[in-house]
């Protein structure tokens, strides 16, 4: 029997590893290879392309264009700059948008059938990777998109395309509702939930070794935010509620776990800044960029989830289900279809640092209510967000869609 190539497409451009990689990579290494042959395409680079091809994932690297750009001639205070300047920013966006969309996507209309693609699997957004959109379009193959974001807007040319994609894959209901919400046209909407092998989230080192890496006390209760050190993660909402916390329990430590941009140094100034307002100096501990994830995980209490806009889904949390750790997450976006509230986890109001200290208060006064909340969340994982749910899942759209 032919098997069916699919080739997908990481539309980030800057080749940062996020957690759209992990997901395609856990999907790509799950495929049934009887039936299905994987392309990986990405617009740049990036650390863990070894990781897919020891999975015998095939992969490509295919740079994203550059867009041009026209100086205007003379300095900027003389009469010739002022005078081209109008005419020469509406050359430059007409020629960007050739290149960007028509012209790139003859190119990779070339590539879908050069390498005898039977389905394109674009792995971000209907605004990203438009051009992809109208290359599968040209070449006559079906093309489907993953939404990993809730985004406020749409414009008009990913509107135009969503309706022409055979599916998209939203990785909650949250996205999905999201879209639905906007007015944006779909054929065809399924929610596949983002999947991880328990299995693979192993903890290799003590979690002894975490806390005296940091100066932690042993024995104190810690708990911590995974999460690169964003405003909208909502650091500072674990910042404000320690002091309540610390008042029932003095001996608690909050780990914030992640790295902090450039871009983003004005919030860890912030931060650093309410810290020392709150007198919380030895109480709250920032660890930088790791990539030793489930040791860090595993080396906590309890883990938060923070942040103030909606999460489209919030792949930390189930990694940390997969070590049975107690969960507490802001109740918005797709998190209140991870957590069910009050069973395997806790919710609270996003932003709200009194509920969320209450919140901890309750779960570090009764770790065994805690630890059995944890227990449920690890079950409710291999019910709903196991890699191999993902996997069987999305093979079966491919069949369905590749039968019509």
């Amino acid at each position: 029997m032919k098997k069916v190539r699919i080739m997908y497409c990481e539309g980030n451009i800057d080749g940062t590893i996020g957690g759209s990689y992990y997901s395609l990579l856990f999907l790509t290494a799950g495929l049934d290879r009887s039936k299905y042959e994987p392309v990986v395409v990405f617009r740049k680079d990036n650390g863990l392309i070894a990781r897919y091809n020891e999975a015998g994932v095939q992969t490509m690297v295919i740079p994203h264009p550059s867009p041009m750009s026209f100086d205007p001639p003379g300095e900027k205070s003389s009469l010739l700059y002022r005078l081209s300047y109008p005419a020469l920013r509406i050359v430059q966006k007409a020629v960007n948008f050739f290149r960007f969309l028509p012209f790139a996507a003859l190119k990779l209309a070339r590539l879908l059938r050069r390498e005898r693609i039977d389905l394109l699997h674009l792995n971000n957004s209907i605004i990203r990777n438009n051009e992809w959109m109208l290359g599968a379009q040209i070449a006559g193959v079906p093309a489907i998109t993953h939404e990993r974001g809730i985004n406020n807007s749409y414009h008009r040319l990913s509107r135009y395309y969503a309706r022409r994609l055979s599916c998209v894959v939203c990785i909650s209901d949250a996205v999905r509702d999201n879209l639905l919400d906007k007015g944006v046209i779909i054929r065809r909407a399924e929610t596949i939930y983002n999947g991880i092998d328990p299995d693979i989230m192993q903890a290799t080192s003590d979690p002894a070794e975490i806390r005296a890496a940091h100066q932690v006390d042993p024995n104190a209760k810690l708990i911590g935010v995974l999460g690169n050190i964003k405003e909208w993660k909502g650091q500072e909402t674990a910042v404000r509620a320690m002091p309540l916390i610390l008042r029932q329990h003095p001996d608690t430590v909050c780990m914030l776990v992640g790295d902090v941009s450039p871009s983003d140094s004005y919030y860890y100034e912030r931060l650093q800044a309410l810290i020392e307002e709150l007198e919380l100096g030895d109480r709250i501990v920032f660890t930088g960029y790791t990539n030793r994830v489930p040791e860090y995980l595993n080396a906590l209490d309890i883990m938060l989830h923070t942040s103030i806009d909606p999460e489209p889904f919030g792949r930390v949390l189930i990694e940390a289900m997969s070590l049975r750790k107690p969960l507490i997450g802001a109740a918005a976006g797709a998190v209140p279809e991870i957590i069910d509230n009050g069973v395997s986890g806790y919710t609270f109001d996003p932003g709200n640092s009194e509920d969320l200290a209450d919140k901890v208060i309750r779960m570090l006064d009764d770790p065994a209510a805690a630890s059995a909340m944890a227990k449920r969340g690890y079950d409710l994982l291999h019910q709903k967000f196991h890699i191999d749910i993902n996997v069987q899942r999305t093979q079966e759209l491919y069949a369905d869609i590749l039968a019509d």
